[in-house]
């Protein structure tokens, strides 16, 4: 299991997210993500069939697009 920890810059709605995550052809199935909103505050969960962890990079990259989707001004800063 992977944790993460994002902050945005603006508030967006976990509906409006998941509705952008989900959209995004490269979520790899064999992994549960989970997404737990506070404010600002994101904490994502990473659970994986797979044996290996997904790479911190490649889930930045795909985190920031889908945010970036519903808001392009919105900037994240990670914890």
């Amino acid at each position: 299991m992977q944790r993460f920890v994002a902050e945005l810059s603006g508030p967006i709605t976990k509906a409006e997210f998941e509705k952008s995550w989900n959209s995004d052809s490269r979520i790899d199935l064999d992994r549960t993500v989970d997404f737990v909103f506070d404010g600002r505050r994101i904490s994502i969960t990473v659970d994986s069939k797979a044996s290996q962890k997904w790479p911190a990079d490649d889930l930045h990259r795909i985190f920031s697009q889908a945010i970036r989707r519903v808001d392009q001004h919105c900037n994240i800063r990670w914890l």
